[in-house]
């Protein structure tokens, strides 16, 4: 049974379970810095030229039909063109919003 002990004015649990608790909240540390330290990562891959062109080729051929803003797909291609740099950079800068849902 764990046996509390009084430290600096703070309850405490016995050493060996405190260990414990201070190596998994330094796991738990670790894993949300490589997840932020991931998420760069993750959009650069998402938002790679070559996605966006895979992404449009896809819809294209499955004859995607107008979105919420009533934008076609031959019209999406030259808007894409023109805005891309613009919308990635939204994008990285946790500004981009998307339009209502039908």
């Amino acid at each position: 049974m764990a046996e509390n002990i009084e430290n600096n004015g703070c309850s405490q649990r016995d050493n060996a379970e405190h260990e414990g608790y201070v190596k998994a909240s330094r796991s738990f540390n670790r894993i949300w810095k490589e997840r932020d330290s991931a998420q760069p990562r993750l959009l650069e891959a998402i938002l790679y030229k070559d996605n966006f062109n895979r992404a449009y080729k896809r819809v294209k051929s499955n004859k995607g039909v107008p979105g919420i803003d009533g934008m076609t797909i031959e019209e999406a291609l030259p808007y894409l063109k023109e805005h891309q740099q613009e919308i990635t950079d939204r994008i990285y800068r946790g500004r981009y919003t998307t339009s209502s849902v039908r």
